[in-house]
């Protein structure tokens, strides 16, 4: 059964990647990029993992059903649906957005810059906390600038947004570099990938998708390494890195396993073993954790917020930075049903995607930002993508809604009816 329950999630995820490959325009949609997740950092773990000793009973196979019910549920929310988001019909000034990316920029960076002068052990993989948790907070700003940059750019290209997008690569590529964020580096490909599909209609030629699958691969297995490099030195330290063996530690993850996949192999078991589940408090519990400041309000006002949720198992002590994986989370909330938590998902960034489709550039940058949160909700947890929602709407409802203008003046336009005006913002019909 192990063999088999692997097979087919083998073959779940293929029939994704194939069809972002025969289709170059579906790669920028949730299913190819949950079946790129999946390959890459999941498959990778599972041989070693099908018969190894002492792991749960049948924990092997309640993970991967479990795993293969997520990417089904992915795949079928994306298709449930071909409704844009009316609400996000809202037309805006290009210069207010131009002013907007601008003003971004400027404070997104400062915190960039400050996080960047701390020593590599503090940021690099590490669970970090105190003034990185703030500087990380802020410096999302400078990803917004990039977002907002790129889409006027691509309308209207202008030296002003070229200024800006130069400008925020300078300390994005830091980032990316020191800290080895695959994250941020999947984010901002995406970003002017996006940027230009929306609207120009410019798509990814083949051979950079299967390119995208091999870096993709190579990543996952030989970050820790990368990591381990620029957390000693602070820094990008080339003649360390080129020792760096890909493939040698594919090889030795194919043969000892991952230990994503091994830790959502014990909750797991444990889960369906005590029928102990969270009912979702946990996505609750993780927005007190993420944006209530311990500083302000103290450890047990902030404790006294949360909810009671079932506990890790006694014996559980995963290694620090490893994930638990959303299908752990899933599974926690709901048993099996809690697969349905990716068809939310999915479902929702299918309105997203049909809104930036339409032409609407609320609907372009909520997509854009959202995509690279959600695909982790397979590696990480599903609470990514909702902890990116929470952050936009502190920081976008206000700047947006400074942007906004009315019909009647020269717009920056949104509208089906004015996306039509646009270069390569045509209505399209998607299947």
């Amino acid at each position: 059964m192990n063999e088999v329950l692997t097979a087919v999630l083998f073959a779940m995820t293929a029939g994704c990647l194939l069809w972002g490959v025969v289709k170059p325009q579906k790669a920028y949609t949730f299913p190819f990029l949950a079946g790129l997740i999946v390959l890459s950092f999941v498959l990778p773990q599972l041989p070693s993992l099908m018969n190894a000793p002492f792991l749960p009973q049948g924990g092997y196979k309640k993970t991967v059903l479990m795993t293969c019910l997520c990417l089904a549920c992915a795949m079928l929310g994306w298709r449930a649906t071909s409704a844009p988001v009316a609400v996000l019909r809202v037309q805006f000034s290009e210069r207010r957005l131009n002013i907007v990316a601008t003003a971004f920029a400027i404070v997104g960076s400062y915190f960039y810059y400050a996080l960047s002068q701390l020593p590599g052990d503090q940021i690099v993989g590490v669970q970090i906390s105190g003034a990185p948790v703030v500087y990380l907070f802020f410096g999302r700003l400078l990803t917004y600038s990039l977002a907002i940059a790129c889409l006027c750019y691509a309308r209207r290209p202008c030296q002003w947004m070229l200024l800006v997008i130069l400008f925020d690569l300078a300390f994005y590529f830091d980032r990316i570099v020191v800290t080895g964020k695959r994250a941020e580096a999947a984010e901002l490909l995406l970003i002017f990938a996006l940027a230009f599909w929306f609207t120009r209609g410019w798509t990814i030629p083949r051979g950079f998708l299967v390119l995208g699958f091999v870096a993709a691969i190579i990543g996952s297995t030989s970050m820790s390494d990368y990591r381990q490099v620029t957390r000693e030195h602070s820094s990008f330290v080339w003649s360390e890195i080129a020792e760096i063996d890909p493939g040698g530690n594919l090889v030795d993850l194919l043969k000892k396993g991952g230990p994503e996949m091994r830790n959502a192999i014990v909750l797991i078991s444990d889960t369906d073993r005590t029928a102990q589940f969270d009912y979702g408090a946990f996505h609750w519990n993780q927005v007190i954790r993420n944006y209530v400041p311990t500083g302000l309000t103290g450890a047990a006002f902030k404790e006294a917020l949360m909810f009671k949720t079932p506990k890790d198992p006694r014996d559980f002590n995963p290694l620090t930075g490893t994930t638990m994986t959303g299908m752990v989370d899933a599974f926690r909330s709901f048993w099996y049903l809690g697969a349905a938590k990716f068809f939310l998902l999915a479902y929702v960034l299918r309105r997203l995607w049909n809104s930036a489709i339409e032409g609407q550039v609320l609907g372009q940058f909520l997509y854009m930002l959202s995509a690279v949160p959600a695909m982790h909700a397979f590696s990480h947890t599903t609470d990514w993508v909702m902890s990116a929602w929470t952050h936009m709407i502190f920081f976008c409802i206000p700047v947006f809604a400074y942007a906004r203008i009315r019909p009647t003046l020269t717009t920056f336009a949104t509208t089906a009816r004015r996306a039509t005006l646009l270069p390569g913002a045509e209505m399209r019909k998607e299947p």
